[in-house]
């Protein structure tokens, strides 16, 4: 019998499994972000440090760090701080000649427990790198898994069939209940994805504050635009060699797809919330990728001693 898994299930392997890519790839020679060829994010995110310091230790949290570029270029401009301390999170070991100033922890950051404390975590570009479920409408107006048999992606059972969703180990209520408040998916031959894991990442990555600040950054959309139908054929991209290539869940390629910002935000309802676009927080404001779409955004949520 072949094997059927949800598509989450099966990118989950490419992210984390035993070849999974990230494991032997370099992510510089796949593809670039901001932070790899201009020092314009961490100015802003230095200055938003300088205004939050006071001189008591703060911890500076790089999720999903890659090759540390971030997190060199922060402590290279807060240098003048040292009770600053700065961490670094990837599934790779650190690259090499990585400064003492820079704590280099490997594992996978929705499975750490950092002791909580005066922090500021930065996901840059990371979100969008968590798998999650996708679905698609069908002719009648009724959304579907996407599933995955012998690495083939096709339509699965309808998300309102709560037992065979159950076969495949997924909480289709769940589904169900995050496309009701952020993605209202009914015009046929949509497809999407479902951020319901993006949301628990960001929940569990900002328990590690008790003072500071959430910033992630990240390729993104908002409820209106989706309602709008502006992303009705999803949004999920591979790469491989600097190149757009299609997104295979067979470890040869990096696999992001954008991150639905609003609902990420509305995770942590009880702090102060600012959703930009990269053009109002840069000057320079670099918008996307090769091949992609839509908005850069960056959430930013503050959080205080309570």
């Amino acid at each position: 019998m072949a094997e059927r898994y949800s598509w989450q299930q099966a990118w989950e392997q490419t992210l984390t499994g035993a070849h999974g890519f990230y494991r032997d790839n370099p992510p510089a020679t796949h593809f670039t972000t901001s932070v790899m060829f201009d020092y314009e994010v961490a100015s802003y995110v230095s200055g938003l440090i300088r205004d939050f310091d006071d001189e008591n230790e703060l911890i500076v949290t790089d999720v999903g760090s890659g090759d540390a570029h971030l997190s060199l270029a922060l402590a290279d401009q807060l240098i003048e701080r040292p009770w600053i301390r700065f961490e670094a999170i990837d599934l790779r070991p650190p690259p090499g000649l990585l400064p003492r100033s820079i704590q280099w922890l490997v594992g996978d950051a929705r499975k750490l427990s950092l002791h909580p404390a005066r922090r500021i975590v930065i996901a840059h570009e990371f979100l969008d790198d968590i798998p999650c479920e996708r679905f698609e409408v069908d002719e009648w107006g009724e959304a579907h898994l996407i599933i995955v048999t012998d690495g083939e992606a096709m339509l699965g059972p309808p998300l309102a069939d709560d037992v065979a969703c159950a076969h495949l180990d997924v909480n289709a209520a769940e589904l169900r209940n995050w496309l009701d408040r952020w993605w209202p998916a009914n015009r046929p031959f949509t497809r999407g994805e479902i951020g319901n894991t993006r949301d628990a990442t960001w929940h569990h990555l900002t328990g590690w504050i008790t003072n500071g600040f959430g910033i992630a950054v990240d390729y993104g959309h908002l409820r209106a635009e989706r309602e709008a139908g502006t992303w009705d054929g999803g949004t999920l991209t591979g790469f491989r060699g600097g190149r757009a290539v299609s997104p295979i869940p067979d470890g040869s390629c990096n696999i992001t797809a954008h991150v639905a910002m609003d609902a990420v935000a509305a995770a942590l309802p009880d702090c102060e919330s600012k959703i930009k676009k990269q053009t109002e927080v840069l000057r320079g404001g670099h918008v996307a990728k090769p091949g992609g779409l839509g908005d850069f955004l960056w959430l930013t949520q503050e959080f205080a001693d309570t």
